[in-house]
């Protein structure tokens, strides 16, 4: 279950440091207001680094209550409106009620506590809001760029400040408040993450860092209409779990998002990673499996290095490498989550152990290998790459699809076949395009491997050509080749040629197009040629293919045989820039010009 592994991965981030303990978040806070006993403002202080576009200074602070159209407090640190009642939106009434709600939480909160520090707080709450103080304290520039940041109080003595929420009286009655769960006896439910009697949590808190969604936070769990809900529960009541068991899985999945080390972009996707014993060392080589070798290396990892322990892992043995230790018997995750509108959409959730992702990975560059051309050093296939190709090379706007997107990352991860959309599409942007560019290819290689249940087709998915093939749609895209290959080298210097009128129809309607493509290639064999060697070597290869042809052309070809057609067509046109042996440089100069 998501949430549950989610919960457990928030208890590993706890303890490595790099999560907020229970009712606490990490927040943006990049001004304190210094109070004294009396609750004024006596300054204001910017904290962290201010060199970029945005201040930055993430401290602990009490947990962030869900905010959405309503007014809705928070403990400590908040904006301008919560804090000093200050009207940045033009409605200076809902500015007034926010510090009134501010004010009222603090107060409510703080109210048996006696410390000095809670004083001032309840002073600086108790009297008229302070903008105008604060404003003057910071200047107007200052001022009019921290109105959409946090403000935190602070309270001290002399020189020595410090954040209210770090006085362990005060962090004490705000821990009493947070736990407070409602006594009645009629709420209890039985949690779906742990079978426990709890009382539910309505509104659970926001998801930020998925690319689209809306940048205050959307909802993985939700439920606002009528329709959504069932047995009279109310909100998220729907999918009871406790106020703890909410917040850990959302804190757990915000810290992940927040690592960028773990995150990647699928179509319109972000997809997140991580292994349960929370070494970050598998997201990156996750990360990098996903990337391919045309990307930087990625923490530290090099290409070497990523060949090896995918190897090595794929055999169900553990690999180490300058500090680095992969287990194959390590649980891993990895989380698809889409943007849609408030709410995010889980694309999939797959769990299984590194080492079964390793070799469903090393399979799938197995099956995508190809024979490229000398100047495509691509050792994997990016993912992204791969998914661009079915989409216009020259778009600036056009998307992957992202249905699409998700449907092959999981047949990646899973071993399993690739989904029909992303033949199809590949398969549109060749008709469109004419051409049977390398990356097409390995995907044409790769779909059919893991589908076609013709033994000849599978004859031909192979690295290189197979010219010993006799199956006909292959064939015929060999034959194609060589008809475009005499017609370059008859006509030097031709920019149009057969492929940009024929190729789309010639792989569909064999019958109506390759009498047509014969005549031209005879007429052009009549031509006078720079190199004779080339034309003896053309008329050579054209004769053993019509003779595995023979008399009779296909009406129509399928789609299967399509991608056969063009693997064909592929494979001939590569073979043309073999390496030659010293024996027959002289006669092969002219085809490897």
């Amino acid at each position: 279950m998501i949430i549950s592994d989610l919960c457990d991965e928030y208890t590993v981030l706890v303890s490595q440091g790099k999560a907020p303990a229970y009712g606490y978040d990490n927040v943006n806070v990049p001004y304190g207001l210094d109070i004294d006993d009396d609750g004024k403002v006596i300054a204001v202080h910017p904290l962290g680094d201010f060199s970029g576009k945005k201040p930055k200074h993430i401290i602990t602070v009490p947990a962030r209550f869900p905010r959405s159209s309503g007014i809705v407090a928070n403990f400590l640190c908040d904006t301008v409106a919560y804090m000093l009642g200050y009207d940045a939106k033009g409605k200076p009434e809902r500015a007034a009620q926010a510090f009134q709600a501010s004010a009222e939480l603090h107060l409510r909160i703080l109210e048996k506590v006696e410390g000095p520090a809670a004083s001032a707080v309840r002073a600086f709450f108790s009297q008229a809001p302070q903008w105008e103080t604060a404003q003057r304290l910071m200047g107007d520039k200052m001022w009019e760029s921290s109105l959409t940041m946090n403000f935190a109080l602070q309270y001290g003595n002399g020189a020595q400040v410090t954040f209210v929420g770090d006085f362990p009286d005060i962090q004490e009655a705000w821990n009493t408040y947070y736990d407070q769960e409602d006594d009645d006896e009629s709420a209890l439910v039985s949690s779906l993450v742990s079978g426990k009697l709890i009382v539910p949590e309505k509104i659970h808190p926001k998801i930020k860092g998925v690319a689209g969604a809306q940048s205050a936070g959307a909802a993985l769990i939700s439920f606002n209409a009528p329709a959504f809900c069932s047995y009279g529960a109310e909100q998220n009541a729907n999918a009871p779990m406790s106020k703890q068991e909410a917040y850990e899985y959302t804190t757990a999945l915000n810290t992940l998002l927040a690592d960028r080390d773990r995150v990647q972009r699928i179509g319109d996707d972000t997809v997140i990673s991580w292994a349960r014993c929370g070494n970050t060392e598998y997201a990156e080589m996750f990360n990098r499996w996903q990337k391919g070798s045309t990307e930087q290396s990625t923490g530290g990892l090099s290409e070497k290095t990523v060949k090896d322990a995918t190897r090595a892992l794929a055999q169900g043995k553990p690999y180490d490498y300058e500090g680095i230790h992969l287990s194959p018997d390590e649980q891993f995750h990895v989380l698809a989550l889409s943007p849609n509108a408030a709410r995010l959409s889980i694309r999939f959730y797959l769990t299984d152990t590194f080492g079964a992702f390793a070799r469903n990975i090393e399979k799938h560059y197995e099956d995508i290998a190809i024979r490229r051309p000398r100047y495509d050093e691509t050792t994997f296939l990016p993912t992204w790459r791969l998914l661009n190709q079915t989409i216009r090379p020259q778009s600036k706007t056009e998307k992957v699809s992202s249905e699409m997107a998700g449907a092959v990352m999981k047949a990646i991860l899973n071993g399993t076949p690739y989904p029909v959309t992303l033949i199809n599409a590949v398969e549109c942007r060749i008709n469109v395009e004419h051409n049977v560019s390398p990356d097409k290819a390995a995907i044409i290689k790769a779909y059919y491997l893991r589908k076609t249940t013709d033994k000849q087709f599978k004859e031909v998915l192979q690295m290189d050509i197979n010219e010993e093939s006799d199956y006909l749609p292959y064939v015929l895209g060999r034959l194609f080749s060589i008809y475009e290959q005499i017609q370059l080298a008859a006509i030097p210097g031709i920019n149009t040629t057969i492929k940009d009128k024929y190729f789309t129809s010639a792989s569909a309607t064999p019958a109506r197009i390759f009498p047509i493509l014969g005549d031209l290639a005879a007429k052009h064999m009549r031509k006078t040629w720079q190199s004779e060697g080339l034309k003896i070597k053309l008329d050579k290869a054209l004769g053993a293919l019509t003779g595995k042809v023979g008399d009779h052309y296909p009406s129509r070809l399928s789609l299967e045989e399509r991608g056969a057609f063009q693997l064909g067509y592929y494979f001939e046109n590569q073979k043309r820039f073999n390496k030659v042996n010293k024996n027959n440089e002289d006669n092969e100069q002219g085809e490897n010009k």
